[in-house]
This record gives structure tokens, C-alpha cells and sequence, in this order.
């Protein structure tokens, strides 16, 4: 059957890198979001754990449950409390709205707009939101950013950065004023950690694409040394010799030019492979090509081995699709097979 293979020597390797970034392993919060950026949430959870990562960011109360006891804290990024069983997680308020909305003794983390205007509270609201944590007997765990252009050469991340530390003196100043415990800072994303020099002064970092082995910073911003950690394998599934002017799968986009072996493997785009149409070139992880269209199931290629690596870094079958790293890993099926590799060497 297919399979996947998670590298625990590369995640770890990739988080104590970040780590040195921030100071200390216990500053990194892994995003772990969408199954782990499709790595596998259950799988990758304990690999965090057990290099000592404290904090865990989700996309809802589901995966978050699934983790929770695995972390200090684990922060639901994209839900509110749907039942009592939420109470021990974290939640990102987004708007005024939400913070009304939530009922009394959630812990929260206000994200606040410091210029993507994507979501947050303003930094107008500020003063609003404090009032609105006292009066519902809230807990204010974290305050938090997100940095539109980390990733890319120019002035965005350092004005967002400038607002970011400006609004962290007011929060200061607001919770000592009400009598609450200061929270968390936290600003950085994988790309604000990774070109972030000197002293690190916010008290968790958030790394998501990072931790798995990917940046798309221009190589002008610097050079990284992340080791992707996930594979996809493909089984094989048949295997037949074709001459010369024989076509290959739907449509019959490949014509053999001579005899040639060739085989099918068990990863469609039913499994999150691209389906990948037979017009252009796409290489497997040791440079075979695939051959004609990509089924739901299955695909071809020429060779005959029991097993191939389809990729071992998602950047070639993202450059291949016109996408990016992020939606080739979160794409993949949930269903697939997830083995840790190396944790136990």
C-alpha cells in the first residue's frame, strides 16, 4: 500500500534550529495545524513532545483534543468553545465579536491587526478588550500577530514588527493598570523567526512550514539549513511491456516512443497527488518521469520496482503544479499510512 515516512532526525534537526533562533525549545509553538500541515497530527504531536516543545497551535477544538495532553498549552487558531470539553484549550480571538461571544473562564490570545487586515481586534480596540476579559472573567494568556511579508524583501514585516512593539508597552501598561498577569508575546511565523537576528524579545514563536523542512524566503534574506521530513511512497501495483506507439492511461496522453516496461503504483489524486494531466513533464523523487495523466488511484511509470518514491521534497511536485510547498503537504489523504522513521535509532 501507499505510505508515508516521517523523518524524526529531520523534524528534530529542523526545530532545534529554529529553537537557537529564539533562545530555547521551550519559546516554540508548532503549528500543527490542517493534520499537521498534512504530516499526520497524531503522528507529529508526540514527536514535538518529546524534543520539548511546550506550546501546539490547532485549527479547531477537534485536533485539539486529540494533543492536549501532550502539550502545556495547545491554542485553537480558527474556532470558539463549542462545549464544556474545550475548557482546557487556548482560544485566538479575532474580532470584538468573538470576544463577546466566548463564555466566562476561556482562556484566550487576542490577535491583533498590525496590518494584514486579515483578521484581528484593532489596535484602537485594545482598551475595549481589556475591559470586555474583566467583565467576563476571561483569561488573557497571549497576545498576538501575524506578519503578512515575512517571507518577502522589503519594508512590510519591520513596519508590522515596529506596531507589534509599540502595542506590547499598552498591553503592559493595561494589565498592570486591571491587575492581570502579563501574557505571552508572540509575533513571529516561520519566516519572522528564521530572518530574525540579535535578542529574541517576544516569548513564543510560532513555526509552522519551518518545522517541515520549508521556507520560501528568497535566498536573499539567507540560506537555511531545514531538512524536509516527510515522503510519499507508492506501491506497485502492475507491471506490462509496451511497444512502440502504445498509449498509456485516459485519453492516451502517452504514446511509448519504443518498448519500454512500464508500471502502475497506487497514489491517485484520490490521495492529494496533483492530477497532473500528461502535457508536461513531472519528475518522481529519483527523476523518473510520470507517464501520461494522473488517475484518482493511480499512476504510471517506466520501471518495474515493488516501491517508488513519488517526493521526498515537496518543492519539485510544487514547482510542477504552480503551487506552493504548503498545499502539496496538506493535500495529502488522512487515509494514507503515516510511519514514523528513526525515532527509536
Amino acid at each position: 500500500m501507499a505510505r508515508i515516512t516521517l523523518n524524526f532526525h529531520h523534524y528534530r534537526h529542523n526545530l532545534e534550529l529554529l529553537a537557537s533562533k529564539c533562545g530555547d525549545m521551550k519559546k516554540l509553538m508548532v503549528v500543527l495545524k490542517n493534520n499537521a500541515y498534512g504530516h499526520g497530527i497524531s503522528q507529529m504531536a508526540p514527536l514535538a513532545a518529546a524534543v520539548g516543545v511546550r506550546y501546539a497551535a490547532v485549527k479547531d477544538c477537534a485536533e485539539g483534543l486529540k494533543i492536549e495532553g501532550l502539550f502545556e498549552r495547545v491554542l485553537v487558531l480558527s474556532d470558539l468553545p463549542n462545549s464544556s470539553a474545550c475548557g482546557a484549550l487556548a482560544f485566538a480571538i479575532h474580532s470584538m465579536e468573538s470576544l463577546e461571544a466566548v463564555p466566562s473562564g476561556t482562556v484566550v490570545h487576542l490577535n491583533i491587526d498590525t496590518g494584514m487586515h486579515r483578521n484581528g481586534i484593532f489596535p484602537s480596540e485594545l482598551t475595549r478588550a481589556f475591559e470586555v476579559i474583566v467583565r467576563h472573567n476571561l483569561v488573557l494568556e497571549g497576545v498576538f500577530t501575524h506578519f503578512h511579508s515575512a517571507d518577502v524583501l522589503g519594508s512590510d514585516y519591520f513596519v508590522q514588527r515596529a506596531r507589534f512593539d509599540a502595542l506590547k508597552d499598552n498591553v503592559r501598561t493595561l494589565a498592570t493598570r486591571l491587575g492581570l498577569p502579563l501574557p505571552l508575546f508572540h509575533a513571529c511565523n516561520s519566516a519572522g523567526l528564521l530572518r530574525h537576528n540579535g535578542a529574541f524579545d517576544d516569548d513564543v514563536a510560532r513555526v509552522g512550514i519551518s518545522s517541515y523542512g520549508y521556507t520560501d524566503m528568497p535566498k536573499l534574506l539567507g540560506a537555511f539549513d531545514l531538512k524536509p521530513v516527510l515522503a510519499l511512497w507508492a506501491k506497485r501495483m502492475s507491471t506490462r511491456t509496451l511497444h512502440k506507439g502504445q498509449k498509456v492511461g485516459y485519453a492516451g496522453m502517452f504514446e511509448v516512443p519504443h518498448t519500454m516496461v512500464t508500471s502502475t503504483y497506487d497514489v491517485g489524486y484520490g490521495d492529494g497527488l496533483f492530477r497532473f494531466d500528461g502535457t508536461k513533464e513531472v519528475l518522481l523523487q529519483e527523476g523518473q518521469p510520470l507517464l501520461g495523466r494522473v488517475s484518482m488511484d493511480s499512476f504510471s511509470s517506466e520501471g518495474e520496482a515493488d516501491e517508488v518514491c513519488v517526493f521526498s521534497d515537496a518543492l519539485s511536485m510544487a514547482q510542477a503544479a504552480n503551487t506552493i510547498t504548503y498545499e502539496v503537504l496538506t493535500r495529502l489523504s488522512p487515509w494514507l499510512s503515516r510511519v514514523v522513521i528513526g525515532r527509536d535509532e
